[in-house]
C-alpha cells in the first residue's frame, strides 16, 4: 500500500505515483568552496523521470547484483520460444511503503501541460497505455508532496483546496514543478501565480546578499517572469557572490549562472586593472600633484607607498589576481574602499613666529580609490530577463 493516497478526481483515469519525495528541498551548503575553474557547458535543467527511477533502483540492486551469480544469457529466439513477451506490462507495479498516489484526471493534465500531452499520447509509451486497473500510472520523483499537491488541485479547479498565500519556499517547490511540465504559460496556473507573487512583493524582500534565499528568488522569478525581482536579485548575486553561484539543482538556467560569474568576474578585473594602473601612475618618476607641482616626488611617494600596502593586505598585490577571482568579491572591495581611514600628511608651511608649521595635502588616496570603485560599480547591474532567456 502506498503511504500517502490524495484523490482529487473522484473518477480518476490517471494515477500520479510520486516515489522518494523530497525531503530536504535545495538544501544549501555553507562550507562549500567556490569553484576556482570555468564549469563545462551543461544541459538545460530537465530530466527523465524514468530514467532517474531506473538508475536509482540499479543503485539499490547493485550490492545484490555483485554478490549474487550472474544469471545465463537468454538470447531473443529463446526468449521469444518461451513465450515471455519483451514488451512491457500493462499491470501495476506493486505500490512501495514510500509512495504518495495523486488521482486525478488525463483530460485536465493534458490540457494544461504540454509535458502531459505528449506522454499520454505518445506512440509506443508505457505511460499511454492504460494499466489492468483502467487507469494511466505515471511515475514522479523528487517532488516536494504538498507542493505538488497544491498545483494539482489548481489544475483541477479545486479552489478551496488552494491556499491564498504562499511563502518563497513553497512557491519556489512549485516553480520547479512548474517547470519541468512546462506550465509557465499555462492559462490555469496564472490567476493563483499572480495573487502568490502579489502578496509575496508585499510581505518579502529579496536578501542583500549571498544567500540560498537569494537562489530562490533566482529561481521563482525566472520560471515566473518576474523582471524587476530577476534583475534585483541577479545584481545582488554579482555583487556578494565569491565565486561561481550554487544554483542548488534548481531550475536555473545555465546562462543566467555563467552571465552572473561572467559579469561578477568582469567588474572585478576591471577594478583591480584601474587600482594597478592607478599605482604605476603614482609610482612614475614624471608623476605630477594636481594640488602643489613643487612637491610632486614627495606626493607620488606617498601616495604609491601607502597604497602598495593597502593592495599588498588585501592580498591583490602579488601575485596580481586574477580570473575567476574566488573568495573575492564586489561588496568586499566596496566596504574596503568606504571603510579606508584616509591617510593624511603636511607639507611645510610659511614660517611664523619663530616656528614651522604644516599644511595637510590635500591629494587623497581615500577618494582616488573610491572613484575607481564607484565608476565600475555603479555601471553593475543585474540580469535582464529577456537576455537570460537567449
Amino acid at each position: 500500500m502506498p503511504s500517502v493516497v490524495h484523490e482529487i478526481d473522484p473518477l480518476a483515469d490517471t494515477i500520479l505515483i510520486l516515489k522518494n519525495p523530497c525531503r530536504n528541498f535545495a538544501p544549501w551548503n555553507d562550507d562549500i568552496e567556490p569553484a576556482d575553474t570555468e564549469i563545462a557547458d551543461q544541459p538545460e535543467w530537465k530530466f527523465d523521470l524514468i530514467d532517474l527511477m531506473k538508475e536509482k533502483k540499479a543503485k539499490r540492486e547493485q550490492g545484490i547484483a555483485q554478490t549474487s551469480e550472474p544469471a545465463p544469457k537468454v538470447d531473443k529466439e529463446q526468449q521469444d520460444l518461451s513465450g515471455e513477451s519483451a514488451e512491457p506490462s500493462s499491470e501495476p507495479n506493486e505500490p512501495e511503503v514510500d509512495e504518495i498516489h495523486y488521482f486525478v484526471s488525463s483530460r485536465h493534465l493534458m490540457l494544461a501541460s504540454p509535458w502531459f500531452k505528449r506522454t499520454l499520447t505518445r506512440e509506443g509509451s508505457m505511460e499511454a497505455v492504460k494499466c489492468s486497473d483502467g487507469r494511466y500510472h505515471i511515475s514522479a520523483s523528487d517532488w516536494d508532496e504538498e507542493a505538488f499537491l497544491i498545483l494539482l488541485n489548481i489544475l483541477h479547479v479545486r479552489t478551496r483546496q488552494v491556499p491564498a498565500t504562499v511563502n518563497l519556499e513553497m512557491l519556489a517547490k512549485i516553480a520547479v514543478i512548474v517547470n519541468y511540465y512546462e506550465l509557465e504559460d499555462s492559462e490555469a496556473i496564472e490567476r493563483d501565480i499572480k495573487a502568490w507573487i502579489a502578496d509575496l512583493r508585499n510581505h518579502s524582500q529579496i536578501p542583500s546578499s549571498y544567500c540560498r534565499d537569494l537562489m530562490l528568488w533566482i529561481c521563482t522569478s525566472q520560471v515566473f517572469s518576474m523582471r524587476s525581482e530577476f534583475e534585483e536579485a541577479t545584481a545582488v548575486a554579482i555583487k556578494t557572490s565569491q565565486g561561481r553561484i550554487q544554483t542548488l539543482k534548481l531550475p536555473i538556467r545555465e546562462k543566467t549562472e555563467s552571465d552572473i560569474e561572467r559579469v561578477r568576474c568582469d567588474a572585478i578585473d576591471k577594478i583591480v586593472s584601474e587600482l594597478y594602473l592607478l599605482l604605476e601612475v603614482y609610482g612614475n618618476f614624471d608623476y605630477l600633484c594636481r594640488e602643489n607641482s613643487e612637491i610632486s616626488f614627495q606626493c607620488g611617494a606617498f601616495l604609491f607607498g601607502a597604497m602598495m600596502k593597502h593592495m599588498k593586505r588585501l592580498g591583490y598585490l602579488s601575485p596580481r589576481p586574477k580570473r575567476p577571482f574566488v573568495n573575492v568579491s564586489l561588496e568586499g572591495i566596496w566596504n574596503w574602499g568606504e571603510k579606508e581611514e584616509d591617510l593624511e600628511w603636511g607639507v611645510p608651511g610659511k614660517y611664523r613666529h619663530g616656528r614651522h608649521f604644516y599644511v595637510a595635502h590635500e591629494c587623497s588616496l581615500h577618494s582616488s580609490v573610491n572613484s575607481v570603485v564607484h565608476g565600475v560599480m555603479n555601471n553593475v547591474k543585474g540580469l535582464t530577463l529577456h537576455n537570460s532567456e537567449e
